[in-house]
C-alpha cells in the first residue's frame, strides 16, 4: 500500500468501498426479503381463516343476515407446498411406516382411539389430503405433518375432535333414514312402477339384495348407499324423479362411491358414469365389481381415490361423446395408467343402459390398456384409429352454441391444444373471451380462469350479463334465478392479479387439474401475468415470454388440457390489420399455437368499418376464414343474431316475472 502513488492508493481505496457498499446493499435486501416473506404468509393464514368463516354458509345463510354470494375460486394459499418425494422424507424422518398404493400413501391413523394396527390413513401422493376412514377425519397435509411430532395432549384433543365428526355422520345418516324406507320393502309391481318413474332401466328385485337403496314417502327421491374403502356406508347419493338433482349427502368428504361387490373378482372393477349403467351391469351379473363415479364424467373427486385402492385392474366404461372421452383419459391419469382400461366408444361398445343385450363379459375383457411403451405399432393403435373414425364429429371437439360460424372453422373445441388470441387494446377482446369460455362451461367443459388484468367480481359480473342475456342493473328481481345458475356452471376463478411468478401459476393450474379436472384454461393477458420489475428491465422480455408460451405448450399436451391465451399485439399503424407477425414477442407464440385468433376492428378506421375475428392459423383441418362480430351493450353479447334472438325468446318464455305479451314485446 505504502509503495503505492498517492493516485493508485486513492483509486484502490474508492474500488474497495464501492465493494463494501454492495456487499452490506445485499445483505440489506436479504433481511428485508425475509421479512417481507414473514408478512405475505402472516397474510395468507389471516386470509385462510378468514375464507372458513366466509364459506361457513349455516351461519350465514340464516333469516335476516346479509351475504355474498360466492363463485368457486383458486386461491395460491389452497394449494399444499407438497411432492411425493416430500412425503416420502418427512414419513422416513419421523419414523412413520408406510405403503405406497397407486394414488395413496396408507400408514397407521394416529389420529384415532382405535389400535393403530386395524386402522389406516390415506394420504394422496400428490396433493397431501389425507382421510381416514375410521375416524372421518381429512384435512391438509401441512396438518398432518405437524400431527407426526404432537404430544399426548394434542392427539387427544384430535381424537375428541374425530369422535364428534363420527357423530355428525351417523346424525345425517340416522335422520336419512327416518324419512325413508328401504325399496326391497316393496312389491313388485311398486318396485317397476319406481323404476319407471325415475327413468331406470327394468331390473329384477334380485339387484338391489345387497345395497341398501332407499326410497321417501312420496316415492319422488330414491337414496343410493355409497361405501368407504371400509365398506361402511358413509352417505347417500340422492336423485329426484322430476328435476336434475343428484347430490351426495351428507357430504363427499367422507370418500364413498356407489360400489356393486362381487365374491369372485376381488381385484377388477368397471367404473361407469351414471346409475343406469351401474344397475345394468347389476343385473348382468358380470364377473367384476362395478363402481358408480359420484359425480359422472363432470369430476373426479380425490376423496374417492382411497375407495378404488383396493382394484389392481379398472376397466372405465365411459360415453361415445366427446367429454366423456376426454374424461376417460383424465381419470386414467389421476387413478395411474398403468392399471387402467379403456372401452373404445364404437357403435359396437355402446354404454351398458343404451343396449342391455350386448355381450358385457368380451366388451370388458376386450378393453385396451391406458398405459404403453413409448414405441408402439400400428395393430396397439388400431381400435383408438378405428373410434376416431366412428365418431369424427365427438373426435372434432365440444361445438359452440353461440358462434355456429366458429365451428365452420374450427370444427369445435378440442382437448390438448393451444389457442392464441389477440386484438388490439379496447377491442373486447376480454368481453368475447368471457363469452367464447362462458358457452363451453355450459356444455360441461370444466374451466378454469386466470384473469390477471380485471377484478374476479367483474369479470363474473360480464359472464352472468351474458348468460342472461338482460342488462341485470336494471331486473335485479331476476339476479337470484340467473346467478342460481351460474353457480351450477363448472367454472373457477384463480385469484392472482397484475405480475406473478410463472412457476406459482403453473403449479395453481397443475392443481386445479389434478382436483377439479380443468379441461380448459384461460389466462387473460400474458403481459400482466409477466409484469415488468426493477431487475426485468434489463432482461430478454421475448426470451422470457417464449419460456412461458413453451411451459404452457408442454402443460396443454402432457395434461390434455386445452390453452388459451390472451396476448396484446404490438404497435400497428391503425390503417393496417393485424396478423399473425402482429403478437407482441418473438414468432414462438404463432408457432406453438393450434390456433390464432385475432379481433380486428376497422370501425376508427373507415366509414363502413366493422369488427370482425379472424381466423390466421388452424392446424386440426387447416380451414381459415372470419367470423362477423356485432356487440349488443345490454347483454355484453357477441353471439351472432339468430342464436341471440332464439335465445330471447326463450329467456321471455320461460322468465317466471314475464307479464302480458304487450310487456314481452316492450
Amino acid at each position: 500500500w505504502l509503495c503505492l502513488e498517492p493516485g493508485a492508493q486513492f483509486g484502490a481505496y474508492f474500488i474497495f468501498f464501492v465493494f463494501k457498499i454492495l456487499v452490506e446493499s445485499k445483505k440489506l435486501v436479504l433481511v428485508y426479503s425475509i421479512k417481507q416473506k414473514k408478512i405475505i404468509m402472516n397474510g395468507i393464514l389471516f386470509r385462510r381463516t378468514a375464507m372458513k368463516i366466509l364459506k361457513n354458509r349455516e351461519s350465514l345463510l340464516k333469516p335476516g343476515n346479509e351475504y355474498r354470494r360466492e363463485y368457486n375460486e383458486v386461491a395460491v394459499d389452497d394449494i399444499p407446498e407438497v411432492s411425493t418425494s416430500s412425503i416420502k422424507r418427512t414419513m422416513r424422518l419421523n419414523n412413520v411406516n408406510y405403503e405406497e398404493g397407486f394414488t395413496c400413501f396408507s400408514v397407521p391413523c394416529t389420529l384415532c382411539q382405535k389400535p393403530l394396527k386395524t386402522t389406516k390413513l390415506y394420504i394422496n401422493k400428490y396433493t397431501g389430503m389425507y382421510m381416514c376412514a375410521a375416524c372421518k377425519k381429512t384435512g391438509q397435509w401441512n396438518e398432518l405433518e405437524s400431527s407426526f411430532n404432537r404430544r399426548t395432549k394434542k392427539i387427544r384433543a384430535k381424537d375428541e375432535e374425530a369422535v364428534s365428526e363420527i357423530d355428525k355422520l351417523k346424525q345425517a345418516l340416522d335422520n336419512i333414514r327416518s324419512i325413508t324406507r328401504d325399496i326391497k320393502s316393496l312389491d313388485e309391481e311398486s318396485f317397476q312402477n319406481v323404476l319407471k318413474k325415475f327413468r331406470l332401466p327394468v331390473v329384477s328385485n334380485s339387484t338391489f339384495e345387497t345395497l341398501d337403496v332407499r326410497i321417501d314417502e312420496k316415492r319422488t327421491s330414491m337414496y343410493f348407499p355409497l361405501e368407504n374403502v371400509e365398506s361402511e356406508i358413509v352417505g347417500y347419493r340422492k336423485i329426484h324423479s322430476r328435476t336434475n338433482e343428484d347430490v351426495v349427502l351428507p357430504t363427499e368428504t367422507y370418500g364413498g362411491v356407489l360400489s356393486g361387490k362381487v365374491p369372485r373378482s376381488k381385484d377388477t372393477a368397471v367404473l361407469v358414469p351414471n346409475i343406469a349403467d351401474f344397475l345394468v351391469l347389476m343385473n348382468a351379473k358380470v364377473s367384476s365389481n362395478v363402481v358408480c363415479l359420484p359425480k359422472g364424467v363432470n369430476s373426479l373427486p380425490q376423496y374417492a381415490l382411497p375407495s378404488l385402492e383396493r382394484f389392481k385392474k379398472l376397466v372405465l366404461w365411459f360415453g361415445t361423446d366427446n367429454k366423456s372421452w376426454n374424461a376417460a383419459k383424465l381419470f386414467a391419469k389421476k387413478l395411474e395408467e398403468k392399471r387402467c382400461h379403456l372401452v373404445r366408444p364404437t357403435d359396437q361398445q355402446k354404454l351398458p343402459h343404451l343396449d342391455a343385450t350386448q355381450d358385457f363379459k368380451s366388451i370388458i375383457a376386450a378393453a385396451q390398456p391406458v398405459w404403453h411403451k413409448s414405441i408402439t405399432t400400428f395393430s396397439t393403435l388400431r381400435a383408438e384409429v378405428l373410434s376416431d373414425l366412428q365418431n369424427i364429429d365427438k373426435v372434432q371437439g365440444v361445438k359452440w352454441r353461440r358462434f355456429p360460424t366458429l365451428n365452420k372453422i374450427l370444427q369445435g373445441h378440442r382437448s390438448g391444444e393451444l389457442t392464441v388470441f389477440t386484438g388490439p387494446t379496447g377491442c373486447g377482446k376480454t368481453t368475447f373471451i368471457s363469452e367464447y369460455s362462458l358457452d363451453l362451461a355450459m356444455q360441461g367443459v370444466n374451466t378454469l380462469w386466470g384473469s390477471f388484468e380485471i377484478r374476479n367480481a367483474r369479470l363474473a359480473k360480464t359472464m352472468l350479463q351474458q348468460l342472461s342475456g338482460l342488462p341485470l342493473d336494471e331486473n335485479l328481481h331476476l339476479f337470484d334465478q340467473w346467478a342460481d345458475q351460474f353457480e351450477q356452471l363448472p367454472i373457477h376463478f384463480m385469484t392472482f392479479h397484475g405480475h406473478q411468478s410463472i412457476k406459482i401459476v403453473m403449479e395453481t393450474i397443475e392443481h386445479a387439474t389434478y382436483v377439479y379436472d380443468i379441461s380448459h384454461v384461460i389466462i387473460d393477458n400474458l403481459q400482466f401475468m409477466m409484469g415488468v420489475s426493477e431487475e426485468q428491465r434489463f432482461v430478454d422480455r421475448f426470451g422470457k415470454q417464449d419460456a412461458i408460451i413453451g411451459a404452457f405448450r408442454e402443460f396443454a399436451t402432457k395434461k390434455n388440457c386445452h390453452v388459451t391465451l390472451v396476448i396484446h399485439p404490438r404497435k400497428e399503424r391503425d390503417d393496417e390489420d393485424l396478423t399473425a407477425s402482429s403478437i407482441f414477442g418473438g414468432a414462438k407464440a404463432s408457432q406453438e399455437a393450434d390456433n390464432v385468433l385475432i379481433m380486428q376492428d376497422r370501425r376508427l378506421t373507415t366509414v363502413r368499418g366493422k369488427k370482425y375475428l379472424q381466423i390466421v392459423k388452424n392446424r386440426y383441418s387447416g380451414d381459415l376464414g372470419i367470423m362477423p362480430l356485432e356487440f349488443d351493450k345490454s347483454s355484453l353479447s357477441f353471439q351472432q343474431k339468430k342464436t341471440r334472438t332464439k335465445k330471447l325468446e326463450e329467456s321471455h318464455e320461460t322468465s317466471p316475472n314475464s307479464g302480458s305479451d304487450q310487456e314481452v314485446s316492450k
